[in-house]
């Protein structure tokens, strides 16, 4: 059930991101380090976006549960892609996506994006 909500929910930040004028590049992409929700182009920057979608706010918004750790594994995933495609020197920023849902999960309630959401003081800290 879980996962089937978190499809769903990358499924409709990936139109969200295309409607806001991105390019997607790929969903899912597997790094040697991790997963990576969806790499995204605009203009001149890659966008490395983590979805989070819940269907209650009993535990809050859903983007409250990108945790310290899972901030590193994210930036380790997102120089783990950089390097293995040769991408070394571009622009590049990692992005939240928060996909608030009704609580039968038909319905979207929220769309928030934070832009640039996880910076490299996150993975010294």
């Amino acid at each position: 059930m879980n996962r089937a909500v978190g499809i769903c929910g990358e499924n409709i930040a990936a139109r969200f991101l295309t409607r806001q004028g991105y390019k997607i590049i790929g969903k899912n992409i597997k790094t040697f380090v991790g997963e990576i929700d969806i790499v995204a182009k605009i203009r001149h920057t890659t966008v490395f976006t983590e979805v989070k979608t819940r269907r209650s706010f009993v535990f809050g918004p859903p983007y409250l549960s990108v945790t310290k750790n899972k901030k590193r594994k994210l930036i380790q995933c997102a120089l783990c892609y950089l390097k293995t495609k040769g991408y070394p020197d571009i622009d590049w920023r990692i992005d939240i996506i928060s996909v608030q849902l009704n609580s039968s999960g038909i319905y979207i309630k929220k769309i928030e994006h934070f832009e640039n959401a996880i910076e490299w003081e996150d993975y010294k800290k």
